[in-house]
């Protein structure tokens, strides 16, 4: 996994005394669009905010070539973009602002035009739907990469609140970045979108429970053994 952008061996996460990933190991490679899928409280977010050096965890850990545990968050920022799935603003910014903090209003703007967000930015953030604001922020997120090329994107349930208009704009993006060069790994419950990915990650009470393409993982067996026996192949 030495080439991959992302790389992860034996990832462990502790809170609170309680191990919420233990030993999951995964990799993506740029041009690569790796989803993350499991059941509430597998630890998909958990896993991706290690991912994104958000959180201590123990294990080896490189994104971007570097260890987000030990640089700095705007060298790591650099070539590694996170959205949260729900994130949140310390300030009741206006949405033109959010392209200011990432130093590309241009960039921003041309995301929030994208995700159908353009009529809407001179509206503060509490103004917005829910929806609304979980596309403010992914345009940040995706304006954040100008070059995708060797880049890392984060996503936590990307499409989680969206329209379906703005669900298709993501998952658009999210295949335009990968075929860009850069390296994609999507925390989701949309197993109909994971099958569509390069890779499939599955973790079931912070353990890993399959990891390879979809074929070999999303079977039939894995679903009922992950998310019980009357779970649909096709959700």
């Amino acid at each position: 996994m030495s080439d991959a952008l992302v790389s992860a061996i034996g990832l462990g996460v502790e809170i609170s005394g309680r191990r919420i990933i233990d030993g999951v190991s995964l990799s993506a490679m740029g041009g690569q669009t790796v989803a993350v899928v499991g059941p509430n409280g597998a630890g998909k977010t958990t896993l991706l905010r290690a991912l994104a050096g958000l959180l201590p965890c123990d294990g080896e850990l490189k994104v971007g070539g570097q260890d987000p545990r030990v640089i700095d968050a705007a060298t790591s920022a650099l070539n590694r973009a996170y959205c949260a799935q729900k994130p949140v603003s310390a300030w009741d910014y206006r949405v033109s602002d959010l392209g200011e903090i990432i130093g590309d209003p241009s960039g921003f703007a041309t995301w929030l035009d994208k995700l159908r967000l353009g009529d809407l930015s001179g509206r503060r953030l509490s103004g917005l739907s829910g929806g609304e604001q979980k596309a403010a922020h992914l345009a940040m997120s995706f304006a954040a990469l100008a070059e995708p090329f060797g880049g890392v994107l984060l996503l936590d349930e990307p499409a989680s609140a969206l329209d379906l208009g703005r669900q298709d704009a993501v998952r658009e993006a999210i295949a335009s970045f990968a075929q860009s060069g850069a390296a994609c790994v999507v925390a989701t419950h949309d197993l109909s979108f994971a099958k569509r990915c390069d890779l499939v990650v599955v973790i079931s009470e912070g353990r890993l429970i399959a990891a390879g393409e979809p074929a070999s993982t999303l079977t039939a067996a894995v679903i009922s053994e992950v998310w019980g026996a009357s779970a649909s192949s096709g959700r």
